[in-house]
């Protein structure tokens, strides 16, 4: 399975919502939403994904130790 396309998933969730649907299909697949709560919570959470995507690698939540030695 291919990555999401994070700005199709997002314009197809605002687009429903707008129009007040709870189906919502994006890239072939259809998913139909319990409330406007649930869409908002995937839009939450591909929002969150495509601005990850934008992080470069060493800031995306890998970890960086320090060493301090005394002189």
């Amino acid at each position: 399975m291919p990555a999401p396309d994070y700005a199709t998933e997002i314009a197809a969730l605002e687009a429903g919502m707008a129009s007040g649907e709870a189906t919502i299909e994006s890239e072939g697949e259809r998913v139909t939403y319990r409330s406007i709560t649930d869409i908002r919570a995937a839009l939450t959470y591909f929002r969150q994904r495509a601005a990850d995507a934008m992080l470069p690698r060493t800031m995306s939540g890998g970890t960086t130790l320090a060493r301090f030695e005394r002189d």
